[in-house]
């Protein structure tokens, strides 16, 4: 009885050496990153000793021990695969809940257990460490490199709900954006930059195809990427760029099409997915399970952690994208970007927040907001995030080389009162939704100020040319190194018409969309449903822009060939980003606010 047990003791801990063996090699050939995989590969061990405990107790002896260690083990990766839905808006694979998979399965099962009995236990453990990575691993497409690459490499840094006029660079005094004003006096700084949609999704969409919503058809988060356009990432992996990826938010989840061309893309703080190993893909669907809509975002200290770690790496020409999340509501500045407000935010004798309707407040304000009384302590909150991602930024332009090409961009802004919209963004195309920052500095970028307008579709040709390489055709944007553009453009659903529709009519699935063309001194507004008349906004002497209805400009503009450039916009697909979300999908955008 003692050999035994010996024997049972020294088959399990084979089974979950060898395991911890084949998930460290699961590792090196996986195209996801992973940080540590010495230390990972060590808890992958852990896990394998723990799971080859039946195998300690039932087996008569190391080679029964193993067996019955590797068939748990196994089992276990096999439900996990079978039972793992396919990431939003993608086909399950053959394998997902099929009854044959299952059986080929246990079929596989049974012969391993009786590879183990007829063949021995280290040939056994040697085929599984052999086998499993290869099974396991998703390689990244083979790419053919001629040389390596000529131009720079090159840092973007996108800023969430970042609106230009509260940056110190951009003429605001509340928050303190050192880094920003120091870039962009270095830098080339466009004071007139507009983003094409005020979503986060689509906006990245446009800045990464170079395409706007009007071409994408990208309106909602939740709606993957268009497989037909190319991306930033994937046409400078395919001139020898080592391409990475560091995101902040869900919103960006890489599944949706964003991790394309990215060898390393890292959005994984959330734990509601993994491809790595076994340990953490049980804790992903223990989180899928319990804690849908829980740890859906993370503060940008971490995500510039991550990024930095992976810089050290870096001897090669690189992309870098990170993604700061921290602006977007709700407004929670870490210390000490939180003391940017002197007084007490509930006075009573403050009435600034009588202006604001609470139910009209994006609900994942509301808590944060309860019991305020003055507008001002809201917006030091919010000058206050800013002020911590301006900080972030410092740290990656501190880690990387003099001569990388830093570009940061706002991907959309956020309203605070304008036009009667608070502390929210996404249903309109207005300034305060739509004007960013953005700033160029580096390698054949000259340090100045441009007023022409810019769009972020510009984005991604204007990196093309500072590399020097080829734009791909197709995109809507323009170099703005060889020029600026006459016409800002924007796409968005027309939330308040398609409200109105589906309240007279329950059953509809309205998609209604409004376009925004914006000049030096207009803004037109067609909206694509019948009954709302189109609207032209003229400058007024620096007092902003007062709307002007179509009967009212008539004799002095003529509007048709306004109206022909935005119904050009709208010959889009506006049912593709009509789709169904899964339950969990919902719950993790409502829980980011995104859903009504």
């Amino acid at each position: 009885m003692k050999g035994d047990w010996k024997g049972r003791i020294l088959g399990a801990g084979l089974a979950g050496l060898g395991w911890g063996l084949a998930e460290f090699m699961a590792t090196l050939f996986s195209s996801v990153w992973v940080e540590r995989p010495l230390a990972l590969a060590s808890a992958s061990l852990a896990l394998g000793l723990l799971f080859s405990v039946p195998g300690a107790v039932l087996g008569r002896g190391a080679r029964e021990a193993i067996a019955y260690a590797l068939l748990g083990l196994v089992s276990l990766e096999l439900a996990l695969a079978i039972a793992t839905d396919p990431p939003p808006f993608q086909e399950a694979a053959w394998y997902v809940a099929n009854p044959l998979a299952l059986v080929l399965g246990l079929g596989a099962l049974v012969g391993l257990g009786l590879l183990v009995r007829r063949v021995g236990p280290l040939w056994a453990l040697s085929l599984v460490a052999l086998g499993l990575p290869f099974g396991r691993a998703r390689l990244l497409d083979p790419v053919q490199v001629a040389h390596p690459p000529s131009g720079p490499s090159v840092l973007l840094v996108t800023l969430d709900t970042t609106r230009a006029d509260h940056i110190g660079a951009y003429g605001h005094t509340g928050a303190q954006t050192p880094n920003l004003d120091a870039l962009a006096q270095r830098g080339l700084r466009f004071d007139q930059a507009y983003a094409q949609i005020a979503v986060t999704g689509p906006s990245h969409a446009t800045i990464l195809t170079g395409t706007g919503s009007w071409t994408h058809d990208t309106l909602l988060n939740g709606v993957p990427l268009p497989t037909d356009q190319p991306v930033l990432a994937e046409q400078l992996r395919a001139h020898g760029y080592v391409t990475g990826a560091f995101v902040s938010a869900y919103v960006l989840d890489g599944d949706k099409g964003f991790r394309r061309g990215f060898e390393v893309y890292d959005d994984d703080f959330s734990s509601l997915r993994s491809e790595g190993l076994l340990g953490s893909r049980l804790k992903a669907a223990a989180v899928r399970r319990f804690w849908p809509d829980q740890i859906l975002e993370r503060r940008g200290d971490l995500t510039v952690d991550a990024a930095l770690d992976w810089l050290e790496g870096q001897d090669q020409r690189f992309f870098l994208w990170v993604h700061l999340f921290d602006p977007h509501g709700p407004y929670e500045p870490p210390a000490p970007y939180d003391e940017l407000y002197r007084g007490d935010p509930r006075d009573p004798a403050h009435t600034s927040m009588s202006a604001v309707d609470p139910e009209e407040v994006a609900p994942y304000l509301r808590q944060s907001l309860s019991g305020i009384t003055d507008v001002d302590w809201v917006l030091a909150q919010y000058d206050g995030e800013i002020a911590f991602a301006d900080a972030q930024l410092g740290r990656l332009v501190e880690g990387i080389p003099r001569d990388t090409l830093v570009v940061v961009a706002g991907d959309h802004g956020e309203a605070f009162g304008e036009h009667g919209v608070w502390f929210d963004h996404g249903d309109d195309l207005y300034d305060a939704s739509t004007r960013v920052p953005l700033i160029l500095a580096g390698p054949g970028v000259d340090p100045g100020v441009r007023q022409d307008l810019a769009e972020l579709t510009d984005l991604a040709p204007t990196i093309y040319g500072l590399l020097g390489l080829a734009a791909p055709e197709g995109m809507d944007g323009r170099d703005l190194l060889l020029g600026g553009r006459g016409t800002a453009r924007g796409l968005a659903y027309d939330r308040p018409a398609n409200l109105q529709a589906r309240a007279a009519d329950p059953d509809l699935r309205p998609s209604f969309r409004v376009v925004s063309l914006r000049s030096a001194d207009s803004r037109y507004v067609h909206r694509e449903a019948p009954g709302f008349e189109d609207t032209l906004f003229l400058s007024d002497a620096g007092q902003g822009y007062r709307p002007h209805s179509e009967i009212d400009v008539a004799p002095h503009h003529d509007l048709a060939p306004l109206r022909a450039q935005a119904r050009g916009l709208l010959s889009g697909d506006a049912q593709r980003s009509m789709v169904e979300l899964s339950e969990d999908e919902r719950l993790r955008l409502e829980a980011l606010g995104y859903m009504e």
